[in-house]
């Protein structure tokens, strides 16, 4: 059971650690392919290791030995200094050659030889301490060894030395310029920096057998004929296939990139022959992705800006032939007017009427000229709204009482229902009054029947929106018809003038008014003869509940 119990934990750390690293891949995955330059580093990075890998192999592969032969000093030098260097240290610490009274515990515990702790070994003569200390640790044959005093006489010497005393100084001097140079040349004096025959000179100042002296160790080191393997590579060769291999492999690694880059090079060239509708393939999260999507907004951004243009070409030829006719008309009229005015065979009564006509024609020529200057102004993408808070309880109330006069002289009555609380707009004040009054002065002139005109402002969603509405009684018109209201001059009687007939225009400059100020208007039937115009606009501020008819 134990075991058991203990299975499980492992097994969930195991999954911990599993989903752990899977997470961390998955990031570091993620942030690789949603960055072009961290793609290229770690494409660069992985063409260095192969292009790395490929230079250390062909630089292996291409590897030449070759074994030189020279002359060499070294093992000589080595063993006559290994040499005296024994044959110095056993004279001053063998406890052979020292008083009993001068041994400490130290000494006999760090003993080199068990001998030196024998009494029986004990060597005070000079010649036989040195011949035994030669013959034990000399490793060359022709070594000379001396020991003198501090005045240079010889007190002990081997065979082969022929001075009996020596200058103390000149031995020092000598000993010191001995040098070491390279694997060739092993040591030199000056004057001589290449003379092997020179004999090496070591000096070890000490006190021996109670007095102190000076040993001194001569020897020419021996020559050997010695072999050294030297290793030739072809760094040229293994370079250029580390650069072989780094191109090959990014190419191979980046050919995807590559080829996406030249699919989106090749729809950049395709939309620059016009076609618009053309998409760039949109692949991986990175910035060429982004900029595939970027090509493919601006391509839609000039499709639909050339539609616009196009749209915009045509309404103005629209509105420069709807204009000559509206303009042509009533200025023929006038001229005709005029011209009968100005005969000698009319009446005086009939002069003045014809004038009185003219008079008229001309003030509706002013009429829509106004309009269309109008629309025109806000039509233009320079026209700004002058904004400010609008109470527009207050401005339609105004505005009814304003157009009584007017109603009552088409013989129509005008009903106002409003709420108790006021509304506050954010608005033009001049372009909403012009926008109410159009609406108000159609609803007027165009009623067909002797209903009052009902003007009405409520809350609606929420109090989010303020919603007006103007009632009237039209007659019967198409639902067809209701659409085209809004569209320049346009008339539900239609005639392109007639008694009542306004310019065409009034509607159109109201629906500009409403969508600058982020709006919308609609108009339809309620039943057969009745139409309603509706305006809904953003409401600014709301005092609280209670905004009821």
């Amino acid at each position: 059971m134990r075991n058991k119990q203990n299975k499980v934990p492992a097994n969930k750390k195991a999954s911990r650690s599993d989903r752990f690293f899977s997470l961390i891949d998955g990031i570091i995955r993620d942030r690789i392919s949603s960055n072009i330059q961290l793609e290229l580093i770690f494409a660069v990075a992985i063409c260095l290791v192969a292009a790395f890998i490929g230079y250390n192999v062909t630089y292996k592969m291409t590897v030449k030995t070759v074994e030189t032969s020279y002359i060499s000093y070294n093992r000589g030098i080595e063993s006559i200094r290994d040499s005296a260097y024994d044959i110095a240290e056993r004279m001053i610490n063998d406890l052979r050659y020292k008083e009993e009274t001068e041994i400490t515990d130290e000494m006999r515990r760090n003993v080199r030889y068990p001998s030196e702790n024998n009494p029986l070994a004990k060597q005070f003569n000079l010649d036989q301490a040195m011949k035994n200390l030669i013959e034990d640790f000399s490793r060359v044959g022709n070594l000379k060894v001396m020991v003198t005093d501090l005045n240079g006489n010889i007190q002990f010497k081997t065979e082969g030395v022929s001075e009996e005393k020596l200058d103390i100084f000149d031995v020092l001097k000598n000993s010191f310029d001995v040098s070491y140079s390279g694997s060739t040349t092993v040591y030199h004096s000056p004057g001589t920096p290449q003379d092997p025959a020179q004999e090496m000179t070591l000096v070890y100042p000490m006190n021996f057998l109670k007095e102190d002296r000076y040993l001194i160790v001569k020897a020419a080191p021996a020559a050997v004929v010695d072999t050294r393997l030297s290793y030739i590579y072809n760094t040229s060769l293994s370079l250029f296939a580390a650069l072989v291999l780094f191109v090959a492999m990014f190419l191979i690694i980046t050919r995807r990139k590559m080829d996406y880059i030249q699919q989106l090079s090749d729809t950049v060239k395709v939309i620059s022959t016009g076609n618009f509708k053309y998409k760039a393939p949109v692949k991986g999260n990175d910035e060429l992705t982004n900029l595939a999507k970027s090509i493919n907004s601006m391509a839609m951004d000039i499709d639909v800006r050339i539609e616009e243009e196009r749209k915009l070409e045509q309404m103005k030829n629209d509105l420069i032939t709807n204009v000559s006719h509206d303009l042509r008309t009533p200025l023929t009229s006038i001229i005709g007017y005029i011209e009968l005015a100005k005969s000698d065979s009319i009446s005086p009564e009939k002069r003045k009427e014809y004038i009185e006509i003219a008079s008229s024609k001309s003030l509706r020529l002013k009429e829509l000229i106004e309009s269309l200057f109008e629309y025109s102004k806000l039509e233009s993408p320079e026209h700004k709204l002058n904004i400010m808070n609008v109470s527009l309880r207050e401005l339609i109330e105004q505005l009814v009482e304003e157009m009584i006069p007017l109603a009552e002289e088409y013989g129509h009555t005008l009903e106002k229902f409003m709420p108790r609380v006021d509304v506050i707009v954010e608005a033009d004040v001049q372009q909403i009054v012009r926008l109410f009054e159009n609406l108000i002065t159609n609803a007027i002139k165009y009623s067909a029947e002797k209903v009052p005109i009902k003007v009405s402002l409520s809350l609606e969603e929420g109090a989010a929106i303020a919603r007006v509405s103007v009632e009237n009684s039209v007659g019967d018109i198409d639902e067809s018809e209701i659409p085209k209201m809004f569209e320049r001059f346009y008339r539900l009687d239609k005639s392109r003038f007639s008694g009542n007939g306004g310019s065409g225009l009034g509607l159109a400059i109201s629906e500009n008014i409403v969508k600058m100020h982020s709006g919308r208007i609609y108009a339809k039937k309620t039943d057969r003869s009745t139409l309603i115009i509706t305006v809904d606009l953003p409401v600014r501020f709301y005092p609280g509940p209670g905004a009821t008819l």
